[in-house]
């Protein structure tokens, strides 16, 4: 939406730039690119969204019918999955085969023309994989963290959070698509704004509910004990 093209080509274009100044699609649309992450793991069924495979169970899961070899590739083929995926965050949201920072640091005095040609010589392909692999690190932390959230919870994250702020991040796109974008360079303002945005709705959508309060909301029944119960009162 933002890019105006669903192109991957296009859309990495778009974030490079012409002649002068970049900015990535992470830094115009922060909100989108978690988003895309979370739901990026929840595809590729890795923790804290791995119910599916629950691989990490001994006695759940489809992996209990694989062994030796077989449990091998199939379990090099989840991994190759999830990198793929790396390389397409990197792809929409990360600049694509562009360095980090190229025009600015090309820019420099004195060291510019130096950064530049070192630039030049790294083919973009190795910036792809680099990218995906600091990503994939993100991927591995996150499974070390987190525990596995159960079928119906990732149901209610899904319709009370992420469904509502993809249509919050699609306004955003179509904002900044319509009113700001002039196909020049992006003014330093329009990031920085995007960003301060996005964490306000996130320290808002943070603020943790009563919990308590809702789990009783949620019961079809209540509870409560009138009088305790005391050692050889059931005789009585």
């Amino acid at each position: 939406m933002l890019s105006g093209s669903f192109n991957i080509i296009e859309i990495v274009d778009f974030q490079m730039g012409q002649d002068e100044g970049n900015v990535w699609n992470i830094f115009l649309m922060p909100l989108g690119a978690l988003l895309f992450l979370v739901t990026m793991i929840a595809e590729v069924e890795r923790i804290p969204f791995d119910m599916p495979e629950a691989e990490a169970e001994l006695v759940e899961g489809w992996w209990t019918e694989y062994g030796g070899i077989r449990w091998g590739l199939m379990f090099a083929a989840e991994y190759m999955r999830a990198y793929a995926a790396c390389i397409l965050f990197a792809l929409f949201f990360l600049g694509g085969w562009e360095a980090p920072f190229q025009h600015t640091l090309s820019d420099l005095p004195l060291v510019g023309g130096l950064i530049s040609f070192v630039f030049s010589l790294i083919p973009g392909v190795s910036w792809v994989l680099l990218k995906a692999w600091g990503l994939f690190a993100v991927f591995v932390w996150i499974r070390a963290s987190l525990h596995r959230v159960r079928t119906d919870q990732i149901l209610e994250f899904g319709w009370r959070y992420l469904l509502p702020l993809s249509m919050v991040n699609l306004v955003f796109a179509i904002v900044l698509r319509l009113m700001f974008w002039t196909g020049e360079p992006w003014a330093l303002w329009v990031p920085a704004a995007v960003t301060v945005i996005s964490g306000g709705l996130f320290v808002v959508l943070a603020i943790d509910e009563d919990k308590e309060a809702l789990e009783v909301q949620r019961r079809p029944y209540s509870t409560q004990t009138v009088i305790k119960a005391s050692p050889g009162s059931h005789r009585d």
